[in-house]
């Protein structure tokens, strides 16, 4: 693991302030600003600036490419597939859903209908699919082996089970598109306790002898807080996921597969102010990009009312003002290597922190305090402008005193 989470790291004296000492500064790539858009297949792209895209809800699911036994139809996988390479983004296609005709359970229940969340009667049936996905595709795409099997909708098998899957479909796609292919863990929702547990077990599970990160490229969650919760509870499930994970699989990638707020598991979210959303997409990105996860995918583009954070208006094409928010902070941290700290006691206590340095003389300091009121923080005396998250920008020179709430101001500075 290259850098350790807020939560996990050792507390360092700093001035009159306990502050945790920040992570190991982690590059962040264009494609680390992920998205999802139902509509890809269509032929649409999001309208903020991203760099990956995940097929999930988009009509991609192996039940919907293979509606009868052994004809296949790539319609609509190669259309979302080839939307995303011409816009530039990288597609993370997202395998499973068994078609009821394969289903050993053909009477569950599951949110891709019956049989889809069971585990197939026979192996060779996913072995055979996941081969022609992989040849038709290469290393073009990524490939996630399934979505959510700690959630019985979208898995009603064991845990051994998911394993044997993940260790057929990483061989499969070995094979057919090569050593280089990547291959993606399963994504897991982790805000409940049978749910944290299922992913333990999933992670200590072999298939031979073989370890479970023996067979993946990444690491997957879906770190969802609870329905009332920030940012900040779910890089607390971040921090959790890497704590509890083999030795082996904390030394691989982490990708944060769908994030959002608010969701009750179905049901309508309860809303939330203009301002608060877009002080959680910015949280969310500086957040993840500190804890060096190396994807984060935001669940999703023209999102209905499931969630309470949304990007876009109902038009599907006017930005937000979290929408504005993902572009301003994009544009904080892209192509930056970003640490960041807390801190845990005395007048600024509850400050978060991100450093974006760019070269030797910009340096980018991102502050926010989620809750407890403000504070006034006096930044560096090489101060040279402060940057709000409506993206207006004030000239300084030198150190100035800024009140600091709970949506990130960034402050530039020569040092």
């Amino acid at each position: 693991m290259r850098a350790v989470l807020l939560g996990l790291i050792p507390l360092l004296m700093v001035g009159a302030s306990l502050v945790s000492a920040p992570a190991q500064a982690q590059r962040v790539s264009p494609d680390f600003f992920g998205m999802h858009d139902a509509n890809i297949a269509g032929g649409s792209v999001p309208g903020v600036a991203v760099g990956s895209v995940r097929l999930w809800d988009t009509g991609t699911a192996w039940s919907q490419i293979e509606k009868k036994r052994g004809r296949f139809d790539f319609t609509a996988l190669d259309t979302a597939v080839n939307t995303a390479r011409n816009a530039g983004l990288r597609p993370l296609v997202v395998l499973g859903q068994t078609p009821r005709f394969y289903a050993s359970k053909p009477k569950a229940a599951g949110w891709y209908g019956k049989g889809a969340s069971s585990m197939p009667k026979t192996i060779s049936a996913w072995t055979k699919y996941v081969t022609k996905v992989a040849k038709r595709y290469k290393t073009s795409v990524d490939y996630q082996i399934w979505n959510e099997p700690n959630v019985v909708g979208f898995w009603s098998g064991s845990v051994s089970q998911m394993a044997k899957l993940t260790a057929t479909g990483s061989a499969a796609i070995n094979k057919a598109a090569g050593r280089r292919a990547t291959v993606v863990a399963p994504s897991f929702p982790l805000r409940l306790a049978s749910q944290k547990t299922w992913f333990k077990k999933y992670w200590a599970a072999k298939v031979g002898r073989k370890s479970i990160a023996a067979m993946v490229d990444v690491v997957a969650v879906n770190p969802y807080p609870l329905a009332d919760q920030a940012p900040e509870a779910s890089a607390s499930l971040l921090s959790f996921a890497k704590r509890v994970l083999p030795k082996q699989a904390r030394r691989k990638p982490m990708w944060n597969t769908e994030i959002n707020y608010g969701l009750l598991g179905g049901d309508t979210a309860k809303s939330i102010p203009d301002a608060t959303q877009a002080a959680y997409v910015a949280r969310t990105l500086l957040l993840n990009a500190g804890a060096s996860v190396d994807r984060v995918y935001w669940y999703s583009w023209r999102i209905n009312g499931i969630a309470n954070t949304h990007l876009v208006e109902d038009d599907g094409t006017t930005l937000t003002r979290a929408g504005r928010a993902w572009q301003v902070a994009r544009g904080w941290i892209v192509d930056t290597d970003v640490s960041c700290a807390v801190t845990s006691k005395g007048a600024l206590k509850g400050l978060y922190t991100c450093t974006a340095r760019v070269g030797t003389n910009d340096v980018r300091r991102i502050y926010w305090k989620p809750s407890g009121g403000a504070v006034r923080v006096a930044t560096s005396s090489t101060t040279t402008s402060s940057t709000d998250l409506d993206g207006t920008t004030t000239a300084h020179d030198g150190q100035v005193t800024l009140t600091v709430h709970d949506a990130p101001v960034m402050v530039s500075s020569r040092s």
